[in-house]
């Protein structure tokens, strides 16, 4: 966890850190915490999976090459494996000790902009511009459910923190979906929202598995129930300056949105602003949140790190050290 000198502002023990700041290379467009968030991994539009130190931001040995622009990241909760999807329509499985390709296929007929592993890291799922998602064994890559028709794009899928669902949101059609995987993958929600395109950012589960959170094109963040698909709550974060991305913290306290430049942080139950807002030097398409309360942003070719004790009110961060981290 990153530390630094006494914040007066609060009462906490808890210490203000620097910001880390690291140069990508080329621009982010993924980014996910991996082995108990130590490290960052990245991808985006060089191509290439790079690690980073959370302490101080150093590149940790060499980038593996996926080939192809990396729309979309997710890692495995071990740290087994990384899953990524790429713009020449594969989706590729990595070993994360080794960094070598384990499973690679090409079964979907355009990019894949959206990928994501199941919490007991036995399956992934991939959502393509094709208008389609499916549901794959991990690391084999044996399809299990789908393919989906999630619709024009397929911009975002996401498990539900009990493994029983998935959801998906597609840009060009609009749509919400949610999927039950213990009932055959039957379809149990189809919610017209619009989502933005930014791939695999507009999605955030409750951790109780009972709610979907969305990040509209306008601006909005929606609460759906996640087996009817009604509107639970609906409201706008602090600008509508092209919002990017959400992610929600370990605990479900708080949610943080992405809108330009800028990320603020929203309480899931009062659905007030809190804490600080962060800027960062370019627009923020992506970021993720540890089990350390560590958040990573990333803009163009910018990443910056920095300890949310920080930036959150103590009550939303404090006593919750057997939580796990979530990541958009």
């Amino acid at each position: 966890m990153l530390m630094g000198s006494q914040d007066s502002g609060r009462s906490s023990s808890k210490k203000e850190a620097k910001a880390v700041e690291i140069d990508g290379r080329d621009s982010i467009w993924s980014v996910a915490f991996i082995d108990d968030g130590k490290y960052i991994v990245s991808g985006g539009k060089e191509g290439r999976i790079r690690r980073w130190g959370v302490e101080d931001g150093a590149e940790v040995g060499t980038p593996m090459d996926a080939g192809s622009i990396v729309g979309s990241l997710a890692v495995s909760g071990d740290g087994k494996w990384i899953v990524s999807g790429t713009g020449h329509s594969r989706v590729t499985v990595w070993n994360a000790k080794n960094k070598t390709k384990t499973t690679e296929f090409k079964k979907h007929s355009s990019y894949v902009y959206a990928v994501d592993v199941s919490p007991d890291g036995t399956r992934m799922a991939t959502g393509s511009h094709d208008g389609t998602a499916s549901v794959w064994s991990l690391p084999g890559g044996q399809r299990l459910f789908g393919p989906f028709r999630g619709g024009s794009h397929v911009v975002a899928v996401k498990f539900s923190p009990d493994g029983r669902m998935v959801a998906t949101a597609a840009w060009g059609s609009h749509s919400v979906q949610i999927y039950d995987l213990s009932q055959d993958g039957r379809r149990l929600v189809d919610v017209p929202i619009h989502v933005g395109s930014s791939f695999n950012r507009s999605l955030a589960w409750a951790c109780d598995s009972k709610q979907l959170f969305v990040l509209s094109f306008e601006g909005n963040i929606i609460c759906l129930d996640a087996s009817t698909g009604t509107t639970l709550s609906k409201w706008s974060i602090h600008s509508s300056n092209n919002p990017k991305c959400i992610a929600l913290a370990g605990n479900g306290m708080f949610i943080a949105a992405s809108a330009g430049p800028s990320v603020s942080f929203w309480d899931t139950t009062t659905h007030k602003q809190i804490g600080s807002v962060i800027k960062h030097p370019a627009e923020v398409v992506t970021l993720a949140i540890s089990a350390n309360y560590d958040i990573v942003i990333c803009g163009d070719e910018k990443i910056t790190l920095r300890n949310l004790c920080d930036v959150v009110p103590l009550p939303y961060y404090e006593a919750v050290s057997a939580l796990t981290a979530y990541n958009a």
